[in-house]
């Protein structure tokens, strides 16, 4: 089998689950990856994945390289990618070409209405590109309409975000849950559990967005001061909301607990997992729509550890978690400082995170994993 992966930019920090996909594909299949742009490619990959770079179907014409190539495309009626692509597809002959995002799978469409290619074409689509982007952009959510019925299949973690797919139009038939991968074995396992009267070390990872509800956690925190008054919060990460959790952090007098890192490499996050007692994701459907879609990676890869998380009834986070008894409902405050409350005094936490852990290599152990290639060869 030959698999081709179309990808916008690879590698991504905050996009590993995408890294996961092609070498899960490297067990069973000859891999190939087309990109607008690669960036920081594990040797792995790098030494036997095929890579292409082709050019970006979006570009500026603000400047006189961008306005030559709107004028080129316009005279011949051919975008420059079209024919990279094309020529990709003649040299590589994937039997199965793994769009990821939504918006690949459009391009994907939109290069078959000019070469009909007859290679079958699979979707997947991760989160903002199944909830806010179609609120955001119009045309993009009417391409979509066209994309369910000439997609060949769509990929969704999680059945949370496949009744998604559907409500925006896609076939019930088309859509497939596909679990995002990880190499578990990778993953330090936490053996050494909080004390009931040790400090409380608290670890917050992810982007500063709203959907991330870490926002509604540091209120959360602010008001139960009284009860846990020893404990320290980490946080790892950037973004818009960096400034309103800073605001937060100063209203509430948190400032003696907290710790910035700002980014870290995701190779330096894994190891230091185990070193604190839980995570913190409170994860929303922030204002705009968008959602996790499914579940954040970072949830899976603290089961795999087994750190204790604290977390919401969101999306497809109860689907990834092997236990529900500290899932507060989503941008509830009361109800996320009731599990906060009962985490914290739980004396057999350790149960939970072996719990956890069973779930994950159950579900997402990049090589346990088989439905992966299953589903791909269904559709070929």
């Amino acid at each position: 089998m030959k698999v081709l992966h179309f990808v916008d930019y690879f590698t991504q920090p905050t996009q590993t689950f995408i890294k996961r996909y092609v070498q899960k594909s490297m067990e069973f299949a000859e891999v190939a990856v087309a990109s607008f742009d690669f960036n920081d490619i594990p040797d792995d990959i790098k030494n036997r994945v095929s890579l292409y770079k082709i050019e970006n179907p979006q570009f500026s014409r603000k400047n006189v390289a961008g306005l030559k190539r709107y004028l080129a495309e316009k005279i011949t009626g051919e975008a420059y990618w079209h024919k990279r692509f094309n020529a990709i597809i003649d040299a590589f002959k994937p039997d199965i070409i793994h769009c990821h995002f939504g918006y690949l799978g459009v391009f994907m469409m939109e290069f078959n209405d000019k070469y009909r290619s007859k290679v079958p074409y699979v979707t997947t689509i991760y989160a903002y590109d199944i909830t806010s982007l179609p609120l955001a952009n119009k045309k993009y959510r009417k391409s979509l309409d066209r994309l369910w019925e000439n997609g060949n299949a769509f990929f969704a973690e999680g059945p949370s975000l496949m009744d998604k797919f559907i409500a925006h139009g896609c076939p019930a038939a088309k859509c497939i849950i596909n679990p995002l991968l990880i190499p578990i074995e990778e993953y330090p396992v936490k053996t050494k559990f909080r004390k009931m009267d040790a400090p409380i070390k608290f670890l917050f990872i992810g982007r500063f967005v709203e959907k991330k509800g870490f926002h509604v956690f540091l209120k959360a925190l602010s008001m139960l001061r009284s009860e846990i008054n020893s404990f320290s919060m980490d946080i790892i990460g950037s973004g818009p909301m960096h400034e309103t959790y800073k605001q937060i952090i100063a209203e509430e007098q948190l400032e003696p607990f907290i710790k910035w890192h700002g980014m870290v490499k995701h190779d330096e996050i894994i190891p230091i997992l185990k070193n604190y007692d839980f995570l913190a994701h409170s994860s929303l459907t922030a204002s705009d729509g968008d959602s996790e879609g499914g579940s954040a990676t970072i949830i899976i890869e603290a089961l795999a550890v087994g750190l204790p998380i604290i977390t919401t009834d969101h999306d497809d986070i109860p689907f990834v978690m092997g236990y529900r008894d500290f899932l507060a409902k989503e941008n509830d405050i009361d109800s996320l400082i009731a599990v906060i409350r009962n985490i914290v005094r739980c004396d057999n936490i350790d149960h939970y995170a072996e719990i956890g852990r069973i779930k994950v290599a159950e579900l997402h152990d990049l090589h346990r994993n088989t439905s992966y290639e299953a589903n791909l060869k269904k559709l070929i």
